[in-house]
């Protein structure tokens, strides 16, 4: 999976509990500035939503390991 390319986009992303999220992915965090695991990453930008309809104030950080699937959306 090649987070990078999410950067920028409306995204609906299903973490590996199952949980979807939908938000602006604002920033791509590549794995050696993500320390200390150094693990790529994403993060999703205000306004992002939870699948209970929950929205978060803040941005929120997914590392590739948390990501079960991740799609743009419109």
């Amino acid at each position: 999976m090649n987070l990078r390319t999410y950067e920028g986009k409306n995204v609906r992303l299903t973490d590996t509990d199952g949980e979807i999220f939908e938000g602006y992915a604002a920033d791509y965090i590549f794995a050696e500035d993500n320390v200390p695991e150094e693990i790529e990453a994403i993060v999703l930008d205000y306004p992002t939503r939870k699948s209970d309809g929950y929205k978060y104030r803040n941005p929120v950080e997914f590392t590739a390991p948390e990501i079960k699937s991740i799609e743009v959306i419109e």
